[in-house]
């Protein structure tokens, strides 16, 4: 089996912070961190077969994907043995 490294880039992992920021704001703090740890372990998951999630819609490059959870968009890069998380965002409507 190949597993990859995964990566959360500084952008990213700034997209985390502001999302709890508006969970908290707009709800309680319980709820964001409940939010951010499946955030955060659908992320930790892209260690084996991120090739699965589909091709960026957002970012037009090949080694970049899509992964979906509860409407948010995790894009990535995949590079050799390493997954690079380089946005976490609402979903958009194209």
């Amino acid at each position: 089996m190949k597993y990859y490294s995964v990566v959360i880039e500084p952008e990213a992992g700034s997209d985390l912070g502001n999302i709890y920021d508006f969970i908290t704001k707009n709800d309680t703090p319980v709820k964001a961190q409940r939010f951010l740890r499946k955030l955060q372990e659908a992320i930790g998951s892209l260690n084996y077969m991120p090739e699965r999630c589909r091709k960026s819609i957002y970012i037009k490059d090949e080694k970049t994907h899509d992964m979906i959870v509860h409407g948010y968009t995790i894009c990535y890069h995949i590079l050799e043995k390493t997954v690079h998380i380089v946005a976490v965002f609402r979903q958009r409507k194209l």
